[in-house]
């Protein structure tokens, strides 16, 4: 007979294993709501951290630790969670130069974070990279993610969008 403490330890187990279950679609429909909702950011940063094993995870792991960054008060967090997710997702992008959607977070991050963190030097390439490539993705629904997130997002003249939407 199984005793009522192993019982509460599987299904304590078990919950745990279900609430980080990674859902790549969610985390990319959410990217842009983890800087605002700490809750979720951390929701998505547990799963990631649990389960990332692919470049794109791992990128998206990185940029939910740099908006962790913005849920502390702590300086000496924030400066961590900055720091560790901007190496994590360098890493990434040096293994995987030519993933456009590595380049695109990356894009959206240096776009959006302060000047004086000194993380903004490859905005412009970034930039011009995924507007020449995001045509070339096979996965027509996160491309069209990315699309809409960056035509919302008023990084590109309508010159440029024509060429995103291709």
């Amino acid at each position: 007979m199984i005793k009522g403490w192993m019982i509460a330890l599987i299904l304590i187990g078990t919950s745990k294993l279900y609430a980080q279950k990674l859902n790549l679609d969610v985390v990319r429909s959410d990217f842009n709501k983890g800087v605002k909702d700490e809750v979720l950011c951390k929701k998505h940063l547990d799963a990631l951290e649990a389960e990332a094993n692919t470049p794109v995870e791992r990128g998206y792991e990185a940029a939910f630790h740099m908006f962790m960054a913005k849920h502390t008060s702590n300086p000496f967090k924030k400066m961590s969670y900055f720091k560790t997710g901007r190496n994590m997702l360098e890493k990434e992008i040096k293994g995987s130069p030519n993933n456009v959607e590595l380049r695109f977070i990356r894009l959206c991050i240096q776009y959006y974070i302060p000047k004086y963190l000194g993380y903004h030097h490859e905005v412009e390439q970034d930039k011009e990279y995924v507007m020449n490539n995001l045509y070339k993705m096979q996965d027509k629904t996160t491309k069209d993610k990315i699309y809409k997130y960056l035509k919302g997002a008023n990084m590109y003249n309508a010159s440029e969008l024509a060429l995103l939407a291709r």
